[in-house]
């Protein structure tokens, strides 16, 4: 299998997302498709470090160059690569290559653990047993089938009456290209794994409904069948970040969300979101997003105000 991308293939890839931009509004980054787990990203210049929750998904570069840091690890990816999620997991990123005459270009491919699934099923697609160790996160090289898979979806978007029913099979073909690649070990971990393996899914997913509350490891370990050292240490290895760490992350960006909203005041959000201490949340919120809550909930909306 060719492991490198094709520079005609991602040249053809680059000028068709050039395209779908130039029929958009100019101010338009974010760009929604007919297919709703499509979409396409363009910014035209480097941007500031961003903190967000990375769902499961695929995100495609083909033109600049991002990095991204999940826990205490940072990931690089440029043009003709892709960075994968397989767990919803919190990341900071930023973007640092872009520009006016080369602006970043890529596709984003969301996913949903289930539909991973029953395709490895229905497909029988063998899968190596040392893939239940892989990261939630990871960065590939997309190589030429790939990239030619990519290709063809974004101008399947041109024809409408095709898009729904051929968009689907595109979509099918793309996870099999992901799923056996050397790195489909992010996409699969814990969905064909064994207990162990998912047992490190369901914690994440305690903790994402259950971030308000105070996390004890020992009642998580037992909840999910592990034992407190094995969860710490498995959790860790997935998602570059001990459960508390995690828990911590998911609480700040949720305080932040409520923040946005008018009228929210930050003492009030500290307790919703699980804080006991309002001056605790307030000096763990401005080490993690740069600014106080208030002053960062209007630097946002001053942003969304500014679009």
């Amino acid at each position: 299998m060719n492991t490198r991308s094709d520079p005609s293939v991602l040249d053809a890839l680059c000028e068709d997302i050039r395209q779908h931009y130039r029929g958009s509004p100019n101010a338009a980054d974010d760009l929604p498709t007919a297919l709703p787990w499509l979409s396409l990203i363009r910014r035209r210049a480097p941007t500031a470090v961003g903190r967000g929750m990375l769902e499961p998904s695929v995100c495609f570069l083909a033109q600049g160059e991002k990095q991204l840091l999940v826990g205490e690890r940072a990931l690089r990816y440029s043009a003709g690569s892709y960075v994968q999620v397989g767990t919803a997991v919190p990341v900071s990123g930023q973007i640092i290559r872009a520009s006016e005459a080369e602006p970043y270009y890529g596709m984003r491919i969301t996913l949903e653990s289930k539909e991973v699934a029953e395709f490895i099923l229905d497909m029988q697609i063998s899968l190596a047993s040392d893939r239940a160790r892989a990261a939630v996160v990871s960065v590939e090289q997309a190589d030429k089938p790939l990239l030619e898979a990519l290709l063809r979806l974004l101008r399947l978007l041109e024809r409408p009456a095709d898009v729904l029913v051929l968009g689907r099979l595109l979509k099918q073909e793309i996870m099999y290209h992901l799923i056996i690649a050397p790195g489909g070990g992010t996409l699969t971990r814990g969905i064909m794994g064994g207990e162990r393996e998912r047992a490190v899914s369901e914690a994440i997913s305690w903790i994402r409904t259950h971030y308000d509350v105070p996390l004890r490891i020992a009642e998580l370990a037992e909840t999910v069948h592990l034992s407190p050292s094995v969860l710490h240490r498995r959790f860790k290895a997935a998602t570059m970040m001990s459960p508390l760490q995690y828990q911590k992350q998911v609480r700040l960006l949720e305080a932040r969300n409520l923040l946005m909203r008018e009228g929210a005041e930050a003492g009030n959000v500290a307790f919703q979101v699980g804080y006991e201490s309002p001056s605790q949340f307030s000096r763990e919120y401005r080490r993690m997003f740069g600014a106080t809550p208030l002053q960062d909930a209007q630097q946002l909306r001053n942003a969304v105000l500014a679009l």
